[in-house]
């Protein structure tokens, strides 16, 4: 990749649509653009920035479609070098055609994520928020998208800066006593040299405990829904998609396989998975069902116990709420609360929730848990950064490992704890990207669409 190249590409989605975009960003992007844009049938004089200009992209002298045609200059635009987009009908045909118009006019095809590469290369962003952008392109619920937003706004890079100074005051104490021995230097006693580190180490484990929540916000919760056979588990899964998705009769027994199926709640993507009920007595089909039931619901991130609070508790029930506390996370859940109640719950220690599943009473409560989930496995309150990425996390639990090795040899001497905080230093780099490999950047930037 030669980042001194004019680069383009269509920078809207693939398809139909009212509006497409290409993207022009380099030394060359104005020359580009002028020569194939006319504005009243004359070429446009000086374009001046941050303005918008309406006209028509030409092949030659053959108009191809009306655009509007905006200049950033350089640095005051997303690669920090001179941009050009053109706006124009969103026809495949039409962008293909703009696109090879370019490339023709001295342009080169740019590879996946190159402009934000070039944003990062050229100092405009850090490499988290590099990321925080497409993990909100590719974000696909409110919540994703808020931690995202989070993430390219640098809410994340500031917390990690606020511990990279502390740090940096730490080192300035530790050097200045092994540089200056024998002088009358004044510099931070251990003990609170011990203190800033812990507080430092405190910082990073919030961080790193947010990452199950984060796991959650990014890729979505898998929740497996469980109960013996009538309990309601099929009418909850289409109440909760606000569909019919699953059939639905009076006689139990009906659901033999698992249904999938994706439904928003409170902001969390969560993927519902209906089971076929716990049976004492099955037959050979519905034996098969519940062993997939069973191996659905050991490999979710949580499970939903249902439990029918009509009937008197059974010994099924016992066995779907041992299946259920061997989750992480589980939630139980009565349901048929529009009928006289006769189950008696036996398990002070997990609250259930109550609804009816008839009467859609119930549900907030019910979201409330499920979301509920995700918040609680963070730390701190919701101005708190969640971690998203795996490779923060990976980072986060390296600094704290060296920081509580810093804290330990502090009672060796300062000069081997000081060892210990620059290893934390330079993980905070690579966090940052200010030290990087680039295998590294190419892990990060291939999972960019082209145009971005």
């Amino acid at each position: 990749m030669n980042i001194s190249d004019t680069i383009a590409a269509i920078a809207t989605p693939a398809g139909e649509g009212g509006l497409g975009v290409i993207r022009i960003s380099g030394p060359r992007s104005m020359a580009i653009a002028q020569s194939l844009f006319r504005s009243g049938g004359q070429r446009p004089g000086e374009i001046k920035p941050r303005r918008l200009y309406f006209g028509t992209i030409n092949d030659g002298n053959i108009p191809v479609d009306e655009a509007c045609l905006v200049f950033m200059k350089a640095p005051k635009s997303y690669t920090r070098e001179d941009t050009v987009e053109i706006s124009c009908h969103g026809s495949p045909a039409v962008l293909r055609r703009t696109l090879k118009l370019v490339i023709a006019a001295g342009a080169r095809m740019a590879e996946p994520g190159e402009f934000t590469k070039r944003s990062f290369l050229n100092g405009r962003i850090g490499l988290s928020q590099a990321e925080g952008v497409i993990d909100l392109i590719k974000s696909r619920s409110e919540g994703a998208a808020r931690a995202a937003y989070n993430l390219m706004e640098g809410g994340l890079a500031s917390r990690v800066d606020a511990v990279r100074q502390k740090l940096v005051w730490v080192l300035s104490h530790l050097e200045a006593s092994m540089d200056f021995p024998d002088e009358d230097f004044q510099t931070a006693p251990d003990g609170e040299i011990a203190r800033a580190l812990d507080e430092s180490v405190g910082r990073m484990e919030r961080l790193i405990k947010s990452y199950d929540g984060g796991r959650f916000l990014k890729h979505g919760m898998n929740l497996a829904i469980i109960g013996k056979p009538n309990a309601g588990k099929s009418s909850l899964l289409n109440a909760l998609l606000e569909e019919e998705r699953a059939i639905v009769t009076h006689h139990p027994g009906t659901t033999r396989d698992l249904i999938r199926a994706e439904a928003e709640l409170a902001g969390i993507r969560v993927e519902l998975v209906d089971t076929a009920g716990l049976n004492p007595a099955p037959g050979e089909v519905e034996a098969e069902g519940i062993r997939r039931s069973l191996t659905a619901a050991r490999g979710a991130d949580a499970v939903l116990g249902l439990f029918d609070g009509s009937r008197p508790w059974e010994e099924t029930d016992s066995r779907v709420l041992e299946e259920m506390k061997k989750s992480p996370f589980c939630i139980a859940v009565i349901n048929k609360g529009d009928l006289p109640r006769t189950l008696r719950w036996p398990d002070n220690a997990l609250e259930p929730v109550r609804i009816s599943v008839k009467d859609r009473t119930g549900f907030d409560g019910l979201v409330a848990s499920i979301t509920a989930i995700s918040k609680n496995v963070t730390a701190g309150g919701d101005d708190e950064p969640i971690v998203t990425r795996l490779r923060h996390r990976e980072i986060f639990l390296r600094i704290a490992e060296d920081l509580r090795r810093a804290k330990d040899e502090l009672k060796i001497g300062r000069e081997v704890a000081a060892a210990g905080v620059w290893d934390a230093l330079e993980e905070i780099k690579r966090f940052t990207g200010e030290s990087y490999t680039e295998e590294v950047l190419e892990a990060i930037f291939t999972e960019f669409c082209v145009g971005k």
